[in-house]
């Protein structure tokens, strides 16, 4: 595999294979949801430090070296993932095999690599490695990935280059989507899409279980109907929706902030020819006009809500609490 057999992040990828080609030190954060592929990127960014013919593609592909990183054979390539027996990586296993083995030499490739997810360090494991993160060896790369940097300690974010994962097209969605169901039809393919809140590990997820619940647009509706709403409505039936999908806590909010963002686009632009939920434009086109109580300013102060929502329950709040006080929020800024 190569860079260009990655659908999406193209100047991601591109940034990356030139990284690949200078052969320097350093340490790399890849960050996005879980279910945005930086698992896969950083696997193929490994892949292309260690290859003895790397190019604007990445990975030749066929070296000698791409075939041991393919064969999990290369003792220069080290994968911290998440710990088969215990919830954390312990600090222990940092130290011995992370620490110590980045003061070794690459054997074969002229870069040692780790690649290490900190969704499963704690802040003990991440002090551990502050040193190393700080004075990498000059052939020595760390690819760290996060899909909360809220969790990752200040230090730590302050020694390594954060790569932001964009977001992906409805279109690179579907071929992805499509390389994993072969099989589906394409409306399926496209309602798994369409609820996924642009995160391809979900739309694989909704599209393998067939699932027809459409998230997305049960949240349109709560919104759509937010302005001629009662608090009763909210704290009830609104909650009880939002209550129903609780396991998909990031795609409540990212479905609600692509509400958000096309409202926002419609009211600016209402001549807008792309917006995230073509599915439901007509509803959302006559939410603009019917509501011009609401401005960018308070679809603002919603999304800041949304995003009070998601740091809460990183520190895991209660979900009721949490998503009562976010609706009741929305409910405040776009109630006529």
């Amino acid at each position: 595999m190569a860079f260009s057999n990655i659908t999406g992040q193209k100047q991601i990828k591109l940034r990356l294979a030139a990284e690949a080609q200078r052969r320097g030190s350093g340490a790399y954060m890849l960050s996005g949801p879980v279910g945005m592929g930086k698992r896969l990127i950083a696997e193929e960014f490994a892949k292309a430090l260690m290859c003895s013919d790397a190019g604007a593609d990445g990975a030749c592909g066929v070296c000698t070296n791409c075939k041991y990183f393919d064969n999990f054979t290369t003792p220069d390539v080290t994968r911290v993932y998440e710990p088969s027996e215990t919830k954390m990586i312990k600090v222990d296993f940092i130290k011995d095999n992370v620490v110590a083995e980045s003061y070794l030499k690459p054997q074969f490739a002229r870069t040692k690599t780790f690649i290490i997810d900190f969704d499963y360090l704690g802040v003990e494991s991440q002090n551990a490695l502050l040193k190393s993160l700080e004075e990498p060896k000059k052939d020595v790369v760390f690819i760290l990935t996060s899909s909360n940097t809220d969790a990752v300690l200040d230090t730590v974010m302050s020694r390594v280059t954060e790569i932001k994962l964009d977001p992906y097209s409805e279109e690179e969605l579907e071929q992805i989507v499509r390389a994993n169901c072969p099989d589906l039809e394409d409306s399926k393919i496209k309602s798994a899409v369409y609820n996924s809140g642009r995160i391809p590990g979900k739309a694989i997820s909704l599209a393998m279980e067939d699932s027809g619940v459409s998230l997305r647009h049960e949240i349109n509706s709560i919104m759509i109907a937010m302005p001629e709403s009662s608090y009763i409505d909210v704290l009830e039936d609104y909650l009880e929706v939002l209550n129903g999908f609780k396991d998909d806590a990031k795609i409540i909010a990212s479905s609600i902030l692509l509400f958000l963002d096309d409202a926002g686009r419609l009211i600016n632009y209402p001549e807008c020819r792309k917006i995230n939920n073509e599915q439901d434009r007509e509803a959302i086109e006559n939410f603009v006009l019917t509501n011009k109580h609401i401005t960018t300013l308070k679809l603002g102060r919603c999304t800041e809500a949304v995003n009070t929502f998601l740091r809460a329950l990183e520190v895991n709040s209660n979900f009721d609490s949490t998503a009562s006080a976010m609706l009741l929020r929305i409910h405040e800024e776009l109630k006529k």
